[in-house]
This record gives C-alpha cells, sequence and structure tokens, in this order.
C-alpha cells in the first residue's frame, strides 16, 4: 500500500515526465548530440532545471555529455535497454505487421530474410490466399548471398568491391542452385540496380519469380529484405510493379519500427535481434 503524501507523488510523477522529455530532446539529435539550451527549449525547462536533470541522467548512464562539444547524446545504457525491449519480440515480431500486409495484399508467399556474413537467413515466411503456394524457402534456411530475390536485393545494394569479394567467395556454390553461376549473379545485380529492386525470373525454380526490396540500415546499406514469390503468371510486368511498390512501402515501414526499437540500424543489431550469428563476415 502506498503511503507516500499525494504531494511526493505528484512531484515523482513530474520528475519521470521531464526525465522522459528530455530524453526525447536528446534522440533529436540524430547521432550529433544536444546543446542545453536547445534541450531546454524542446522541453519548456529552464536551463538549471534542464541541466540538473542531464546531471543525474548521465550519473545512471542514460545520456553522456561529450567533453570536446558540451552536447549531450543518449548513453549506452539507453542502447542496452532498448535492445532489451525489442528482444523480447524479435526481428519477425517486429516485422510482423509488414509481413501480413503483404500476404494480403499479394495473396502469395512473402520471405523476410537478412544478411549474415556471405550468406543471407530466411527470418520469417508468411503465406497469402492463393492456392499454389511458391514455398521456396523455410525459415531458418542458409543461402549465398545472390540467390534469391531477397538476397539480391541485399547484394545489389553493396559496394562494387564488396560484391565481388562475396561472389567469389560463394562461387562454388552457386551452381546447385538453379541456372546460378558467378556470372548470372553478377549480371542480376546490374540488372536490380537499374530497376531498383531485384527480380528473380525463374533461375532458381522453373515457373518461379519473386522480387525482393532490401530494408536499408542508418548508412544506407541492405540489412535486411522483403521479397514476394509466387507462380510465373502471377508476375506480369504490371503486377509485379504493384507488388514492388508495395515493398518499398513495408520496407521503410520496418526499417521505421526498428529504428524506434533499436535506434541506429545496422548489421550486427539487425542481426542479433534474429538470433543470428554468421559464419564468415566481410569486414
Amino acid at each position: 500500500m502506498n503511503t507516500d503524501p499525494p504531494e511526493r507523488n505528484s512531484e515523482s510523477i513530474q520528475s519521470i515526465e521531464r526525465a522522459a522529455a528530455i530524453l526525447e530532446a536528446v534522440a533529436a539529435g540524430d547521432g550529433h548530440g544536444r546543446r542545453l539550451i536547445d534541450i531546454a527549449a524542446d522541453t519548456g525547462l529552464r536551463k538549471a532545471t534542464a541541466h540538473r536533470i542531464l546531471g543525474t541522467l548521465a550519473q545512471v548512464g542514460l545520456v553522456e555529455q561529450d567533453e570536446r562539444t558540451s552536447r549531450f547524446s543518449l548513453g549506452l545504457r539507453l542502447f542496452s535497454l532498448g535492445m532489451a525491449a525489442a528482444n523480447r519480440y524479435g526481428l519477425a515480431d517486429l516485422a510482423s505487421e509488414c509481413m501480413l500486409r503483404l500476404a494480403e495484399r499479394t495473396h502469395d508467399t512473402v520471405y523476410l530474410t537478412i544478411r549474415s556474413g556471405y550468406e543471407a537467413v530466411c527470418v520469417d515466411r508468411v503465406t497469402g490466399g492463393f492456392p499454389i503456394k511458391t514455398l521456396s524457402l523455410n525459415v531458418g534456411d542458409r543461402r549465398p548471398l545472390g540467390v534469391g530475390a531477397g538476397n539480391l536485393a541485399m547484394l545489389a545494394g553493396l559496394p562494387d568491391d564488396e560484391i565481388r569479394t562475396i561472389v567469389a567467395a560463394n562461387a562454388p556454390q552457386y551452381p546447385h542452385f538453379g541456372k546460378l553461376d558467378s556470372a548470372t549473379i553478377m549480371a542480376v545485380v546490374e540488372e536490380s540496380r537499374e530497376l531498383g529492386y531485384a527480380f528473380n525470373d525463374r533461375l532458381i525454380l522453373a515457373g518461379m519469380r519473386a522480387v525482393g526490396v532490401p530494408v536499408l540500415g542508418h548508412d544506407g546499406r541492405p540489412v535486411a529484405a522483403l521479397s514476394v514469390a509466387a507462380i510465373t503468371e502471377r508476375m506480369s510486368p504490371a503486377r509485379r510493379a504493384d507488388i514492388v511498390a508495395w515493398l518499398a512501402e513495408e520496407a521503410k515501414a520496418l526499417n521505421e519500427r526498428l529504428r524506434e526499437a533499436i535506434g541506429k540500424v545496422t548489421e550486427s543489431r539487425v542481426r542479433r535481434l534474429a538470433g543470428d550469428q554468421p559464419a564468415s563476415t566481410v569486414r
């Protein structure tokens, strides 16, 4: 039973509200830090009050102050707390609304994949209502980067030298997947860059087409991909354009959900959300 007087409860609530407002103001710095005067202006607090609360937050590791610029940034403890909250759900849970919307719109099979070194891992799969399913990947399946629409979308978004390194490393494995070899992968990467999305036109399975778009991290590098696979007849140019637009919309929505959950969206953080440990790394 709470025996604190009402005045103390009110003061405690006000302190928490002010601390939360200050954390939001600091977060608006987008990694560059915020000045005390800007934080005070955003929160409507006096500079002395804002400075006192910032000092307390710094003591417990929720904010940090740059000694050179005096600007305030979010502390590492907040990152660990955010990761703990995100890990409560996991990447598949964070992406579930996006996946379900795509399955409802397309009625086909939707995949979520992440990069894992030279490979890609299927994190989730949702099937639509169309009776003929294209189940080319199971959750947990690993493929060399470049094999599949989502994998191609991620590969195409990397720098040229990195792509060459990955394709050379995966060259012995490509012939195990349909019509693929290193030259074909490089050609489809160029096509994907021209189209703005990846298009797997019966390269792995006869009678199946798929399109994929990347989910980009804070630095523009791909950290994951969304893709839709269907039988060839359901991937006419007009319908493909619609699906690509829906994929791009959901990739943006997923990026926003990731930023809310983990802050700076990087490959390592996304991989951690998915519970993945890669066997190899490029950098």
